[in-house]
């Protein structure tokens, strides 16, 4: 080929360019998880193994999310704004070893994620539970750490042998509905039994971490901004609160006291009534002891006089996150109407073969891919932004079974366990993220920017061109014409339009993100309509929290914090 040389040149220094942007990438998210540990533990001087444990889990998690703009910048600068393959990507082995390389560097970053998550985590945690129970540091603290994290280890294994046993659909077959459908995926629905036991495990854990999406970033993502909108009391008037409120209580403990000092000798217990009154009010004095001694380090921060004068700047945030929310909810709700309208069904998971109407999200993605890496930040920025609802549903409401908040989440004041528990569910999240994006951004994670050359008999001219990089004489509403006559004495005119599964063979390749997914949509259906539902489940929950932060009165009792985007009211 006489393009060898470029064809060679260009990957390599693209191969190059995207390293080290994904190297940066990670560098910044170690530097994010830093921070956001330190804010929930908040002392210099806590565990060591729990809190590196936490950073590096975290890191490691977000892996995964981080590949998608890479793969999407690759598949779309496959082709130019013409629907032709580039000099590199003409070669079809070409591609497919681009795409393998991806494929494998998805599989790695999940293999590693659940290590972190069946492993590494339960080791800390049972670990630091049996140090903390014998009150020491011991070498016979390991054995039965070991032990525990051995029945976690268990759980992975049976879900992967569940994979290997449960069965799962063929691929298509000669002139079927489903070989019609599929007649471009044919050989990316081709796997191996490892691939489909790991392919099963994963989803069952993406079902939990969609869950706790639905569950704690609903709630978090309106909350947070509300709450930073209305803002937070001053600390050192709720301070004085505090130390009035425990001044009273004091008295009144001094007093029941006292009338059990001036009781006959022949009594010697408080009437019932008294005595529980003095234990309320003892557990009250504690608590108020222990709030009091929060606002003290709060007030001392270095970062606390910043935030008492930067409030037009919350005010602001707060305004951004709900519109940020807001875009993420509009974009979701018209993918699952689309969905509901065009897509294959449940029987295939709610796969879409195309996107007839783009949402705001997905749109402004493919516009900004212009530059690059404009994209990339802004996916890294929904990402964190979720991240950052979490944590706030998770101080909201704590973690725990429904209705028991069995561990606490509070700026700097989350013990160790606790810490880790918050690190397990943030991780879980992280992995049910990709399918999240690939929902509020269906055609920029499917298929970027691509185009194709089609005959204008067979398409539409009314078919909506992406808004990428095309010539200026591209207009809404209307398909490029490249040529007219005859070509291959079939086509009286050509047009460029954006690729989706009715493509012709070999002419539109697939994100690795979007094949695995199709995969599972294709081979265990279930699994798609199980997460198509939970989508749903994920706007009422936005909607029920929107009213009820609305009209829900602000307490002046709030803990007071340093980032109101991470704390509730």
């Amino acid at each position: 080929m006489s393009h060898d040389g470029q064809a060679s040149f260009v990957p390599q220094n693209i191969g190059i360019l995207l390293t080290l942007v994904f190297f940066i990438y990670v560098l910044l998210s170690a530097m994010f998880f830093t921070f956001l540990v330190r804010y929930i533990t908040g002392k210099l001087s806590a565990e060591r193994v729990p809190t590196v444990v936490s950073i590096v889990a975290l890191t490691v998690a977000s892996l995964p999310t981080g590949l998608i703009p890479i793969d999407v910048f690759v598949v779309g600068y496959m082709k130019n704004s013409s629907g032709q393959f580039q000099p590199w990507a003409s070669d079809m082995r070409d591609r497919h070893d681009f795409s393998t390389t991806l494929l494998s560097a998805y599989y790695a970053s999940y293999i590693a994620t659940l290590f972190i998550t069946f492993v590494i985590i339960p080791l800390a945690f049972f670990f630091h539970k049996m140090e903390t129970a014998s009150s020491g540091r011991s070498r016979q603290n390991v054995l039965p750490a070991l032990c525990y994290t051995g029945l976690s280890l268990v759980i992975l294994i049976v879900l992967l042998a569940i994979g290997g046993v449960v069965p799962t659909r063929d691929l298509p077959t000669p002139n079927s509905t489903l070989e019609d459908q599929f007649r471009n995926m044919v050989e990316d629905l081709k796997t191996s039994e490892l691939e489909d036991m790991f392919s099963f495990a994963l989803s069952i854990i993406r079902i939990v971490g969609i869950t706790l999406i639905t569950a704690y970033v609903g709630v978090g993502m309106v909350l947070g901004p509300i709450t930073h909108i209305r803002g937070y009391p001053d600390p050192r008037t709720e301070l004085a609160c505090v130390r009035n409120r425990r001044i009273g209580i004091e008295r009144e403990i001094s007093d029941i006291q006292q009338t059990r000092v001036r009781m006959s000798p022949g009594v010697h217990q408080l009437p019932r009534s008294e005595a529980i009154r003095l234990l309320s009010l003892e557990h009250e004095d504690l608590d108020l002891r222990e709030r009091e001694e929060q606002l003290k380090e709060t007030i001392k921060h270095w970062l606390s006089p910043f935030v008492m004068v930067c409030r037009p700047t919350q005010i602001c945030a707060g305004i951004v996150g709900l519109l940020v929310g807001l875009l993420i909810f509009v974009s979701l709700f018209m993918t699952n109407i689309l969905r509901a309208m065009y897509s294959f069904g449940e029987s295939v998971g709610y796969l879409m073969p195309t996107v007839q109407v783009l949402n705001p999200l997905d749109r402004f993605a493919l516009f900004i891919q212009r530059v690059f890496p404009l994209d990339f930040i802004v996916l890294i920025f929904l990402v964190t932004f979720m991240i950052l609802a979490a944590t706030s549903g998770f101080q909201k409401m704590g973690i725990g079974i429904p209705w028991i908040k069995t561990y606490n989440i509070s700026p700097w004041k989350t013990k160790s366990r606790s810490l880790l528990v918050f690190t397990a569910n943030l991780v879980l999240i992280l992995l049910a993220v990709d399918v999240l994006l690939l929902a509020l951004l269906p055609q920029y994670t499917t298929y970027s920017s691509q185009h194709y050359v089609a005959c204008a008999e067979n398409k539409s001219l009314a078919y909506p061109p992406l808004p990428t990089p095309l010539p200026d004489s591209a207009i809404q509403g209307e398909a490029l014409v490249l040529s007219r006559g005859t070509r291959d004495g079939e086509c009286s005119e050509t047009v460029v339009i954006p690729c989706d599964w009715t493509a012709p063979e070999d002419q539109c390749v697939m994100t690795r993100i979007a094949v695995l997914w199709a995969r599972v949509c294709y081979k265990t259906w279930y699994f798609g309509a199980i997460f198509y539902c939970i989508t749903w489940i994920f706007l009422i929950v936005i909607i029920l929290e929107g009213c009820v932060a609305t009209f829900r009165p602000q307490h002046t009792s709030s803990s007071v914090t340093i980032l109101p985007d991470l704390e509730s009211s």
